[in-house]
């Protein structure tokens, strides 16, 4: 009896990477394997394009060395400029600035930097090995990390200036043992002097120097009709065991010196000192807040400024009222503050979105609400909402206000309840990659960087090879195509010597603005304007402008002098830095033509690929060469075969092409989409295919056709 013929017509391969299928269960339109292949969402597949530098690349001036880190972050809104935009560059111990704001990229690097170790903490692991974040506030960046105190940069055309910003709390923790503080003591200890003082005894303004009184109520709360203070009318209100208001005495954070704010001698802890500096900054609801403490004490705490209005409010994260005073205690909505979680280990992250301030700690994530959209110094809620933390910070990046980060576990996101507003965490790696990505090194994992482009709506996360040696080096590319949902590989190779290398990224909108000066004319147009010294009088204004097609930029280390320059993935010549070739192919999953029993053949498959040749270069002496010339290599396995059988050409034009000589931009061809059919040999219950790239060329696969034949027998 003859075979049973179908046609299977397959015109979505964007699924991307799924590992956690088996063979019997494998989704439509996934792969069991691929590696440097574009994803595109009107259902087409092409291989990346290579790695080169950007058109009129410039070096810079400086040199990064094996060992010393990068790391990447934006500066928006500099200096009050809605459009101006400033990338943050990290090299080492020293903070450089390129304006996004024209082509090249590389040559637009500011003439200031900053130098970190001039800010650094002493003890800490030094300020060119801890990776700073940064957040924007009225114009002005700060900037925190481990390693230094926390700074802010103010941008004043064309130069920078650099402040260390002074936290300032109040004292709300009691020195003595508060359970004999609510009855008196005729012979107080230093420390309940200290304590007595800061609920606002003999601290002026009429305030009794009497410190042996108990400190269940206020000393005001004994005045005599005469509005004085009486001892004997303190006496005659009953406290209970509430201990009143402290908090009279504003220290510093990070060195709580309460013998020189109170002149008590004698204290048990008269300097209270924090190591260890914040690691995490961010702005929200018009303030910045900060976190990220090592220590046992303060791992979680989080600080947050007054509602800023200068740089000065940024380390002001009290209540502006004394809470000790008789008339104005109250703590006011615009107040800065302390918020501790005392469950947070290791706070890695902290992320604004909507009303929410998410942190993101080791063992979990927090939200920290407003009330009514609104948060204040008053008014806010803290709940947690999900064990899962975060790896470490570069791993997270937000999309389209939904975050993603990665984990111990997995590679996570949050999804937010319209009408609660409360965040659930959602695991997804699980049904997708998750045996890829527990394949990745731990010490890679540790390494990771990542953006996001919200234009084609992607994220890259980059991590080096295992084993890596130089610090900051990124090979290997995971990238998540949100509107798809899937998940597709990327890897650079590496030159044969002294190799060309990726060591950061950062995503450019295509859009900025600089300062220009232009110089003053008459009304005829003389330029004869000058001031009363006479210097040329000029005019400095911000002028926008278009700077190309959005993309994801990649900062890279020239191999030859170790110096920096950007770069993207843009080379039609489909080699990486120029010369290298990188295999693009990707693999099918287990097809069974529509039953588990009977063995099947598949005599033919028809691919359809789009024509990609866009032109030619040459002349009549050494001969014309098409631009961006395609091939596909189409290769089959049968059953659970591992080996694919050897491969065929899948892009075979049928008609020839005549060069015209005056006009090379044309590539005459008479159709737009390259149809081939091939002939498969072999024979098994289940069918995988592989499609591979050529070195140097192009393609753009658009789906294919599989004619199907089912034996009788089995």
């Amino acid at each position: 009896m003859a075979q049973s013929l179908t046609q299977k017509a397959v015109n979505n391969f964007v699924r991307g990477l799924i590992t956690e299928a088996a063979e019997l269960t494998f989704p439509e339109g996934a792969s069991v394997d691929e590696l440097n292949c574009d994803l595109r969402r009107d259902g087409t597949r092409r291989r990346r394009l290579g790695i080169e530098y950007e058109e009129s690349f410039q070096l810079s001036s400086f040199t990064l060395s094996d060992n010393e880190l990068v790391s990447v972050g934006n500066w928006v809104n500099v200096g009050g400029n809605a459009d101006l935009e400033f990338l943050v560059l990290q090299k080492g111990s020293t903070l450089y600035f390129y304006n996004k704001s024209d082509l090249p990229y590389s040559a637009q690097v500011e003439a200031f930097s900053v130098n970190l170790t001039s800010y650094e903490q002493s003890g800490s692991v030094g300020a060119e090995n801890a990776k700073c974040q940064f957040a924007s506030l009225k114009g002005n960046l700060v900037v925190s990390s481990s390693a230094i105190n926390t700074i802010v940069v103010e941008y004043n055309i064309s130069s920078v200036s650099v402040s260390q910003i002074s936290f300032k709390i109040r004292d709300f923790e009691w020195q003595g043992n508060t359970t004999t503080y609510y009855s008196n003591d005729s012979t107080p200890s230093q420390n309940r002097k200290y304590d007595a003082q800061n609920t606002g005894w003999n601290t002026g303004n009429g305030a009794p120097t009497d410190l042996t009184k108990r400190l269940t109520h206020p000393w005001y709360s004994g005045k005599d009709a005469d509005g004085n203070y009486s001892s004997s009318e303190f006496g005659k209100i009953y406290g209970g065991t509430t201990l009143t208001g402290n908090g009279h005495y504003i220290l510093d954070f990070f060195t709580k010196n309460r013998q020189s704010a109170s002149g008590i001698t004698g204290l048990t802890k008269p300097t209270d000192i924090e190591a260890s500096r914040f690691r995490c900054v961010e702005s929200f609801s018009g303030r910045v807040f900060y976190a990220g403490l090592e220590s046992a004490e303060n791992a979680g705490t989080i600080l947050f400024s007054k509602l800023a209005d200068t740089i000065s409010d940024l380390g002001v994260c009290h209540q502006v009222n004394d809470p000790t005073s008789e008339y104005l205690p109250d703590l006011l909505p615009t107040d800065g503050g302390e918020i501790k979680i005392p469950d947070a280990v290791k706070i890695q992250k902290l992320y604004a979105f909507q009303n929410s301030l998410f942190v993101f700690a080791e063992n979990g994530v927090w939200q920290i609400s407003g009330v009514d959209g609104v948060f204040t110094a008053d008014a806010y809620s803290v709940n947690r909402v999900s064990r899962v933390g975060l790896l470490q910070p570069e791993t997270f990046v937000e999309a389209e206000g939904v975050p993603f980060w990665w984990s111990r576990f997995g590679i996570h996101t949050l999804s937010t309840d319209p009408v609660s507003g409360q965040g659930s965490e959602q695991n997804l790696t699980i049904p997708t990659i998750q045996s890829f990505w527990d394949a990745i090194d731990s010490d890679a994992k540790l390494k990771v960087v990542s953006t996001y482009d919200s234009i084609n709506k992607r994220i890259y996360w980059a991590y080096p090879d295992d084993g890596e040696a130089v610090e900051s080096k990124l090979n290997n590319f995971l990238i998540l195509d949100i509107p798809l949902q899937a998940f597709f590989p990327w890897r650079v190779e590496n030159q044969t010597s002294s190799t060309d290398c990726v060591v950061g990224l950062a995503f450019y909108s295509g859009y900025g603005a600089k300062e220009l000066e232009l110089d003053v004319l008459t009304n005829s147009g003389a330029d004869d304007v000058v001031t009363s010294a006479g210097d040329d009088v000029v005019s400095s204004q911000v002028s926008n402008f278009n700077t190309g097609d959005p993309a994801i930029v990649l900062i890279c280390r020239d191999g030859a002098t170790n110096k920096l320059t950007f770069g993207g993935f843009t080379s039609s010549g489909f080699l990486d830095w120029g010369d290298t070739n990188y295999s693009s192919y990707a693999e099918t999953g287990y097809d069974f033509i529509g039953d588990l029993i009977s063995k099947k053949t598949a005599p033919y498959i028809v691919t359809y690929c789009r024509l990609t040749e866009e032109g030619f270069t040459g002349n009549e002496s050494i001969g014309y060469t098409a631009i961006r010339p395609s091939s596909l290599l189409v290769s089959t396995a049968w059953d659970f075969n591992e080996n694919f059988q050897a491969s065929q050409q899948a892009y075979r034009k049928k008609f020839p092409v005549v060069v015209d000589p005056n006009n090379l931009d044309v590539y005459d061809y008479p159709e737009s989409v390259i149809t081939t059919r091939l002939k498969v040999r072999g024979s098994g219950r289940s069918v995988r295919i592989r499609y591979e790239s050529e070195q140097g060329k192009d393609f753009l696969l658009l789906g294919w056709g599989v004619i199907q034949g089912r034996n009788p027998r089995y």
